[in-house]
């Protein structure tokens, strides 16, 4: 009996415990009591921490900008010793050209000296940036990053090589001769000075997008926000240099100017986080084991991050440039539909002025105005014969060549050769139906040459041949209806054959180097020469049965 009641005299004091500590807890905090009070206690728990944090925000907020600054301006000062440090080696540089030999083997040893004092302050400077990008994207302060990057790496180097002087260089003013080394310049330059910079910061933050191809917003993405959009403001900021490139109003230098800018755009992600060669590549391996052997004991940079980029990530790079508003903004700003009515001038102008030489001198008239060794491959390798024809086909391969063709314009020149050969067919067609006389026509004649020429005497040589040809319509000779209808059926045949891999090899390349550089998959381009062949298929259409109808006139 005894130990019943020491038992429960224990389990009451134990109770007691259990209820002394419960009556411990502050009744906000009690879950038991703030269920039984229909939830009120929990809510006082919310309320309680919302006015903590409500008075802790200020300091948050001051000291989150507080860091920020201090990284920036820690990054600013290092970016600054970066471009020192490259200016350094590159003066020196310059002094050992102009040494004689004596003074370079004399200095050999210093400069190894110097060249491995340099490399270490390098990776330290790498190293310490790497952390200070880090640091400002843990605290969502990336265009921090990427805006003091454009402005104490990138803005001094275009500042330095961005001018009119330079952008006119090699050529008469305005024709932007120097666009494109100027371009390649400012290019090497950035990559030779803050290239390890770039791959690092693009190892870092290219795989925080989600999705297969990553092409989301970066953290910190210098070769889109730090590289790229300096320089496209640069460019589209000046009057005088935004004039110059997008507004020349010659269409051989805007052509000139747009191939160039886009050259260095497709080839930009590409050329920064391109891996710099190795300096001990092409020596023996011995060297490189006695520079590990001879490393000193404090320093780890063979340990240090090396960021290891494939085709994949500069491709994705390379995205994200054509996906920048300021890129939409730039492509904006050319006036390509103006450049292609200057062009689409041109071809028409050459094609009236051949078929209004043909009305006045007949079908051997010498109509063919493109250069002569162009012509002689084209007669010998596709058989035409009339010089006209071979003026329509050369303007036709015209459209297509490096110094004319735009892509983005491929679309108004596929148009543009389906109107002249449209506009030549029309002009058979006519004649065949008896609505077009040839010769006879004096007035017209010296009209037509002089326009042409614009010379006094040329028009009065023309007056003296044409006055010799009597007017006839062509449908009633049979030699012309044989030699127009042979070249109508070579027209068709190199429509559908030769001139579609023209077409083909410009809009839709073969090889896989000149694929990547059009950015569309090769599901795309084959559609495109799908419908490039139908489009011609269609143009090429009315041949055959002009064919058959002149043989029937």
């Amino acid at each position: 009996m005894m130990g019943g009641s020491d038992a429960a005299s224990s389990s009451d004091n134990a109770a007691g415990d259990d209820g002394a500590a419960g009556n411990n807890i502050p009744p906000s905090l009690d879950d038991a009591s703030s269920s039984a009070n229909g939830g009120g206690g929990i809510n006082g728990v919310i309320m309680e921490k919302s006015r903590f944090l409500m008075k802790l925000a200020p300091r948050i907020r001051r000291l989150e900008s507080d860091t920020a600054k201090c990284l920036v301006g820690r990054l600013e000062s290092l970016l600054t010793k970066v471009r020192h440090l490259t200016e350094e080696e590159n003066d020196g540089d310059d002094d050992r050209a102009n040494d004689d030999d004596d003074e370079r083997r004399e200095s050999s040893h210093t400069e190894q000296l110097e060249a491995e004092r340099r490399r270490r302050i390098r990776n330290s400077l790498l190293l310490t940036i790497s952390s200070c990008l880090r640091g400002l994207a843990l605290l969502r302060k990336g265009p921090d990053a990427e805006s003091a990057f454009a402005r104490v790496a990138i803005m001094p180097i275009l500042r330095s090589k961005l001018s009119m002087g330079r952008l006119d260089e090699g050529g008469s003013r305005g024709e932007c001769a120097g666009l494109f080394f100027l371009l390649d310049d400012v290019a090497t330059t950035v990559k030779d000075m803050y290239g390890p910079i770039l791959r690092a910061s693009e190892g870092m933050f290219a795989n925080d997008g989600d999705g297969a191809n990553r092409t989301s917003k970066m953290a910190v993405d210098l070769v889109t926000c730090g590289v790229w959009v300096p320089v496209a403001t640069a460019l589209m900021a000046d009057p005088g240099i935004k004039m110059a490139i997008f507004s020349p109003g010659i269409a051989n230098v805007l052509q000139a100017n747009y191939s160039a800018l886009d050259t260095f755009l497709s080839e930009l992600a590409g050329n920064l986080l391109a891996r710099p060669p190795s300096p001990s590549s092409g020596g023996d391996g011995e060297e490189e084991e006695k520079t590990g052997g001879d490393r000193d004991l404090g320093d780890f940079s063979h340990l240090y991050y090396e960021p290891d980029l494939d085709f994949g990530a500069v491709e994705r790079a390379q995205s994200r440039l054509y996906e920048h508003p300021t890129t939409v903004d730039y492509y904006k700003r050319w006036n390509l539909p103006i450049y292609y009515q200057l062009r689409f001038a041109e071809f028409c102008k050459r094609i009236d002025r051949a078929l209004e030489l043909v009305r006045e001198e007949g079908w051997q008239a010498e109509a063919y105005t493109g250069e002569e060794a162009e012509g002689k491959k084209i007669g010998e390798t596709l058989g035409f014969e009339l010089p006209v024809f071979l003026e329509l086909y050369d303007g036709l391969l015209s459209m297509w060549k490096s110094n004319v063709f735009l892509r983005p314009l491929t679309h108004r020149f596929l148009r543009g050769a389906v109107q002249l050969v449209g506009r030549v067919l029309a002009f058979v067609r006519e004649g065949l139906e008896g609505e077009i006389e040839f010769g006879g026509s004096v007035a017209g004649g010296v009209e037509g040459r002089s326009e042409g020429t614009g010379e006094g005497d040329d028009a009065t040589t023309t007056l003296e041949r044409i006055a010799d040809v009597p007017g006839y319509f062509w449908n009633e000779r049979v030699e012309d209806i044989a030699v127009v209808s042979w070249e109508l059926t070579i027209l068709d045949t190199c429509m559908s054959r030769d001139y579609l891999d023209t077409i083909a090899d410009t809009v839709c390349p073969s090889d896989e180097e000149s694929r990547r550089s059009t950015h569309n998959s090769p599901v795309e381009l084959d559609e495109m020469r799908l419908l490039a062949s139908e489009v011609l298929a269609e143009s090429s259409r009315g041949i055959p049965p002009l064919v058959s109808h002149s043989w029937n006139v």
